[in-house]
């Protein structure tokens, strides 16, 4: 087998280990009351995914995760229709012969699984996004030649924009199915796992080489994207189109074709321009026309850094360098390369934690302040659309030969891989970032999810060390605005210990504590 065709083979066999990986029944208690009422609309929604407890658990714990995202006050879930989990025979390098448009004509049970998980999800108030995405199957990738050539490498546009449009046709609301809200065109594309060759050899001196390399995932993406947006499009026209899914590095000096390509440079070679927007040339772009899709998501991973450091390298783009990429789209639609104006959507963000992980480097503790400090820095530019929390639950540790390895999955949930909450929990049900706004002045950021309309709020402070919450007097009760944000600036210590309440009836439901203001530094 060529080597590609190996690696997606691998690629596969470790996707397939993961989907039987256990975790436990989520810490709810309680009878399951009447089926919520749709939730409004709202302007700029907080999404979370976990494939792993929406789409490979009992129905028991499935329902039980939607449960809990629905009291946390989540507004979306993003789910991946995977291409290879859903397709017949994905290991072949025959495709078989079927109707790909048509949901009806794939394997028995294929769809089984996403479709609990939009069901319930829709039951409880909460609406769907679905990536159409990862993995490809093997008959739908064509086998690298050597050198590479340009035309048949990478995946099959025309395969892709069929399976496409039938998952956009069962969940476009028409096939006895809820709606989905919005479809994200693949994950990460200029990520390796995600997509493969990054980059291709030129000869040195050509127009588009860096340092002997040109990334080739915009190629290949470019195509992909054309091919299936207008099928998503006309098969669920309610539903948005959501484009790139970008991860948030890539190598500056690629050493190889697996290295990841920066957003930033995605974006212009996708758009097909160079760093000063001019039209670029090459064969793959003397017929461009302008990028369709409603909004750019992306995902800004600050990794083991606060959210608010930027990325020494200009053409990456973590949490704190949303601004650059925004810019970039605004700057892009002026020239004509998209569609329309595409507003930046954060569909993908977390922080892994030590414990459970000890190869992690943030605690539970700083995931708790961090948090909520990404949502008010990414929320602080009008054009982001959307905040997103990757995962609900850690996934266990799994037997391996090596700590790495036995802590190979994502650690950035807001419940321990037993269940028990993370301090993250409650500081994502109930958000609070402060910042200084002066010599004893205090910026008071609030996000409260759970709930609808206005939600009354208190300020309370720690008196001492061990001692009562006392509300602070110059916040009194203020009420949030209808979709629970209250931004202020109050009169208090810039270093004590706070937290905010919210009313629940005759009591106070407490977030989680929060000591000292950010620096002005820090944005």
């Amino acid at each position: 087998m060529h080597a590609r065709g190996r690696w997606i083979a691998a690629v596969l066999a470790v996707a397939a280990g993961a989907l039987v990986l256990a975790v436990g029944l989520a810490l709810l208690g309680g009878e399951e009351g009447p089926a919520p009422a749709p939730a409004p609309p709202v302007s700029r929604p907080t999404i979370v995914q976990d494939d792993a407890v929406l789409l490979h658990r009992s129905d028991a714990e499935t329902r039980a995760s939607i449960a809990e995202l629905a009291a946390l006050g989540v507004d979306w879930v993003r789910i991946t229709a995977g291409w290879s989990v859903i397709a017949p025979d994905p290991t072949s390098p025959i495709r078989p012969d079927f109707d790909a448009e048509d949901p009806g004509a794939y394997p028995p049970g294929a769809w089984d699984t996403l479709d609990r998980a939009v069901r319930l999800a829709d039951e409880a108030g909460m609406r769907v996004l679905v990536d159409i995405a990862f993995w490809a199957p093997r008959w739908a990738v064509a086998r690298p030649s050597t050198p590479p050539d340009r035309q048949r490498d990478g995946i099959d546009p025309a395969q892709y924009a069929a399976f496409a449009a039938a998952v956009a046709r069962r969940y476009s609301g028409r096939e006895g199915l809820p709606a989905a809200v919005a479809f994200a065109v693949w994950n990460e594309p200029n990520y390796p796992i995600f997509m493969l060759p990054q980059w291709i050899r030129v000869k040195r001196g050509s127009a588009t080489d860096q340092g002997g390399w040109a990334a080739d995932s915009p190629r290949q993406y470019r195509a992909m994207l054309r091919a299936a947006a207008p099928r998503i499009q006309a098969a669920a026209p309610g539903a948005l189109v959501l484009i790139g899914n970008t991860a948030a590095l890539g190598a500056a000096d690629p050493g190889r074709s697996t290295d990841g390509v920066p957003p930033l440079e995605f974006m212009r070679k996708l758009a097909c321009v160079d760093r000063r927007l001019r039209p670029l040339t090459t064969p793959d772009c003397r017929d461009f026309e302008s990028l369709p899709g409603d909004g750019w998501a992306h995902h800004p991973y600050s990794l083991d850094l606060p959210p608010w450091r930027s990325d020494p390298q200009p053409d990456n783009v973590r949490l704190g360098d949303l601004r650059r990429m925004a810019d970039l789209l605004d700057r892009l639609s002026d020239a004509g390369r998209t569609e329309r104006r595409l507003g930046l959507w954060v569909t993908e963000y977390g922080y892994q934690t030590d414990p459970p992980d000890p190869t992690q480097r943030v605690t539970p503790a700083l995931q708790a302040r961090w948090l909520p400090e990404a949502e008010r820095l990414a929320f602080a530019d009008k054009r982001v659309q959307s905040f997103s929390q990757f995962l609900l639950r850690d996934l266990p540790e799994r037997p391996g030969a090596t700590l790495r390895s036995r802590w190979g999955d994502f650690q950035s949930g807001l419940l321990f891989p037993d269940g028990r909450p993370k301090p993250a929990r409650r500081a994502f049900a109930y958000s609070l970032a402060l910042r200084r706004a002066g010599p004893r002045a205090v910026g008071v950021w609030v996000h409260v999810r759970p709930g609808r309309g206005p939600r009354e709020v208190r300020l309370t402070v720690l008196a001492s060390p061990g001692g009562d919450w006392r509300p602070l007097a110059a916040f009194g009760v203020r009420r949030t605005d209808p979709e629970g944000y209250l931004d202020t600036t109050v009169s208090a210590d810039l270093g004590a210990t706070y937290r905010i309440e919210v009313r629940d009836g005759a009591s106070w439901r407490p977030g989680e504590p929060v000591t000292g203001a950010a620096r002005a530094a820090e944005k």
